[in-house]
């Protein structure tokens, strides 16, 4: 989160590089960096990544390669095709959560538990969405009163004593305000029986829709025309199955009404009116309905570009000269088609000239 770079806080005690430290030296490495941890974890991680000597020295490149898994993965320089995974939530979900304490009392909270589940199961409630009118942040936390509120809608009573050791199991934002319900609904619920899928934090409502990657359905078009009326006719087939006016996607990007607009913005209106078209495309598009602008190369004039591909409609102007003749727009296209040659050409005439 801090982008920090662990690496050079060793290197300050590891004058040598031989890649170790001291445990107090590794201690009070952490100690700089933040991490207010007791004594069992730093005894934890120095078990973990010490050596065999006597002095048993901490080895923190083990230590700093695992710590910048978060960033990439170490020697991945040497295989460049190598994917490296994302951080999910999962990964850092253990160090999100700080439980509060619990009390030494003897309180078989497993028996409240297992009245919980019994009335859930017998009344047939569905506990989450009880709780999620709550949750308008949607981050899987309700207050205290608010969970108190769900719970007492089971019609179960239980000690004030009960009550608060039930509250502290769910607490884990280190405060006593705020509840976790989503754990409170996988113990009582049991999603895994009623529902098929496995334990997960956020299984059955995605709370965070903006870290998770976005698979696009998009496809590249690479398509290579012979010339702009091969992409008209292309476009004007689309727009004829369709049924799409092109020129309501361009009208909002010239506000004077000048009949022109740059060459970005009549690329997002074919966007838009969901018209995909490749970069050659693109250019002869640009360069056939430029011409005549003193800005040519950089404006497009799309009243005559609409024109062309309306026609497969009508024609402009039609109300006032009757006599015009409606023919077919061309909508046939020549992609990747080659012409024949004139040994193919020769007999397809012998052919002919047999029928």
């Amino acid at each position: 989160m801090k982008r920090i770079r662990i690496e050079q806080f060793f290197l300050d005690f590891d004058k040598l590089r031989k890649g170790r430290v001291t445990p107090n030296q590794f201690k009070s490495i952490l100690s700089q960096l933040g991490f207010n941890l007791t004594n069992e974890e730093y005894d934890s991680l120095c078990a973990k990544y010490s050596d065999e000597s006597p002095e048993k020295f901490v080895q923190y490149p083990a230590f700093i390669a695992s710590i910048n898994k978060a960033f990439t993965t170490t020697g991945i320089q040497k295989a460049p095709t190598t994917q490296v995974p994302q951080l999910t939530q999962n990964d850092t979900l253990l160090a999100r959560r700080k439980y509060l304490a619990q009390s030494n009392s003897c309180v078989d909270l497993e028996a409240v538990m297992e009245e919980y589940r019994y009335a859930v199961n017998v009344r047939r409630i569905m506990l989450k969405p009880l709780f999620q009118d709550f949750d308008r942040t949607k981050n899987g936390h309700v207050t205290k009163q608010q969970f108190l509120r769900v719970v007492d809608s089971l019609r179960i009573t239980a000690p004030e004593e009960i009550t608060q050791q039930l509250l502290r199991r769910y607490m884990d934002m280190g405060n006593v305000d705020e509840v976790n319900y989503v754990d409170f609904c996988e113990d009582i619920d049991n999603s895994k029986e009623l529902f098929g899928v496995g334990r997960d934090f956020n299984h059955s409502y995605d709370y965070f829709p903006k870290t998770r990657p976005r698979v696009s359905q998009a496809e590249i078009v690479r398509n290579t025309p012979q010339d702009v009326e091969d992409v008209m006719a292309r476009l004007r087939q689309v727009c004829g199955q369709n049924r799409i006016r092109i020129g309501e996607f361009f009208r909002d990007f010239d506000k004077l009404r000048t009949g022109f607009i740059t060459n970005a913005q009549f690329r997002i209106g074919l966007s838009m009116a969901k018209l995909p078209i490749s970069n050659p495309e693109f250019q002869l598009l640009a360069d056939t309905f430029s011409a005549g602008y003193r800005k040519a190369g950089e404006h497009v004039c799309w009243r005559e570009f609409c024109d062309a591909v309306d026609c497969v409609f009508t024609k402009k102007g039609l109300e006032k000269n009757v006599d015009i003749v409606l023919g077919d727009a061309k909508t046939e296209t020549l992609y990747g088609r080659e012409n024949a040659a004139d040994s193919e050409k020769q007999c397809v005439d012998d052919v002919i000239v047999r029928f």
